[in-house]
């Protein structure tokens, strides 16, 4: 048996979500959409009284996790206030909400486009963060509730030209930008957006030390990325690069350039902290994770040395004409895995009541079939080796219809 990962001290579960076979997230504030994106609703704050404690709680299964991602735009909105006491509050009462519901691990998103919510040597702060440090206050507050706080990252994705000339500071990245030779040495631009060049050595060091940092200063007790790894898969995106190379096939060269950045940042972690977990949690169609954002997600798992814990986004129903849930879920769990790599399963709380446009036959499945998420978490809870549940996304999570948390609360209690 796997070895216990440090994301399992909290003795409950846990869950995870997104889109159908590629999600979409929405972008930073001021810049469009993506094409089936969806925009953040209204902040769900839960009551900031403390919450009793149990006279008696059902037995919980045994080292699973029970997860929920706190994306970007939810950190901004709890970080609003320029009076750091109103930000504490508001984070602490939003974190008891989560732990009401069952939640033990909480992934926050405290660098989403290359602007941290934290003071970093590498990256700008994020001016929405309000000078204020979202790593030590959701570290601080974490331990007091008992939660375990993994620092959410995206590796490779920064801002548009607009936020980047509006950037000040001496960051790593703030010098590279404004300098011509060092911006074409060391970033990517496509399509309005700017991103580190996955193919340069420069990015393998800049993710190595940001991480180490991120570490070593707050210990969080994971750091996780998602899958916004290759922007596009038109070979004019690194055309020189690759040429330059002197490599085959792109294909192949850009998978290889991904895993040295996973692997990297993977070991990263481990040297700053042993007890540290690196996590991943792909795209939930494999295919697509190999063939377009050139992630060798098979490879990682069965090496052992690219990752403690995936979390593959299952965002799909189980009549999802493309990638039915349940047989998504059993080819990822079925996976060849190295001892050392756990899985755990991404649910999509977000489509409740939605209609999954890429979901062909299965688009209206989540409008009119109750208990989805419910059903899903008791699935993928059957499932012996499985770490547990993380859910996308926190605000979802917290705005459930009442009969759809209750359903859930009683696969998480096991009632």
């Amino acid at each position: 048996m796997p070895k216990p990962l440090r994301f399992l001290i909290m003795p409950i579960l846990c869950i995870f979500t997104l889109t159908a076979c590629r999600p979409a997230m929405p972008e930073a504030a001021g810049a469009p959409l993506p094409s089936g994106g969806q925009t953040a609703g209204q902040l769900h704050l839960p009551d900031s009284e403390p919450v009793p404690q149990p006279q008696a709680e059902p037995e919980p299964q045994q080292g699973r996790m029970i997860g929920a991602w706190i994306p970007y735009f939810t950190v901004e909105q709890l970080l609003s206030s320029p009076d750091t006491a109103a930000c504490r509050s508001a984070v602490n009462a939003y974190l008891q909400g989560l732990k009401k519901l069952g939640v033990n691990t909480v992934f926050v998103h405290v660098c989403a486009f290359g602007e941290s919510s934290y003071p970093s040597a590498y990256y700008p702060l994020l001016p929405a963060a309000h000078h204020h440090d979202a790593m030590q206050i959701f570290t601080d507050i974490c331990a007091s509730l008992g939660l375990s706080l993994h620092a959410w990252i995206n590796p490779l994705r920064l801002q548009t030209e607009e936020y980047m000339n509006a950037q000040t500071g001496d960051s790593t990245l703030s010098v590279w930008y404004r300098d011509a030779q060092m911006r074409a040495e060391n970033l990517a631009f496509w399509e309005g957006r700017y991103f580190l060049d996955p193919s340069a050595d420069s990015t393998v060091k800049f993710l190595r030390d940001a991480v180490t940092e991120l570490v070593s200063k707050y210990h969080p007790a994971g750091v996780h990325i998602d899958d916004y790894f290759y922007p596009t898969a038109e070979p004019a995106f690194d055309v020189s690069d690759f040429a330059a190379s002197g490599a085959a096939e792109l294909s192949a060269w850009r998978r290889g350039n991904i895993t040295r950045i996973v692997q990297t940042m993977c070991e990263a972690v481990h040297a700053a902290d042993p007890a540290a977990v690196f996590s991943v949690s792909p795209g939930g169609n494999p295919a697509l994770n190999y063939n377009t954002l050139f992630a060798d997600v098979a490879a990682w798992a069965a090496s052992g040395n690219c990752c403690d814990l995936l979390i593959p986004q299952l965002y799909f129903g189980y009549q999802n004409a493309g990638c039915p849930f349940a047989a998504t879920m059993q080819g990822w769990y079925t996976m060849p895995r190295a001892e050392n790599v756990q899985i755990a399963a991404g649910l999509a709380p977000y489509k409740i009541g939605q209609a999954d446009i890429y979901a062909g036959g299965g688009s209206e499945e989540w409008i009119t079939t109750d208990g989805i998420i419910a059903r899903q978490a008791a699935d993928v809870l059957a499932q012996p080796e499985g770490a547990g549940i993380v859910f996308y996304h926190s605000d979802a999570l917290l705005q459930m219809p009442e009969a759809e948390t209750a359903a859930l609360d009683a696969v998480l209690r096991g009632q």
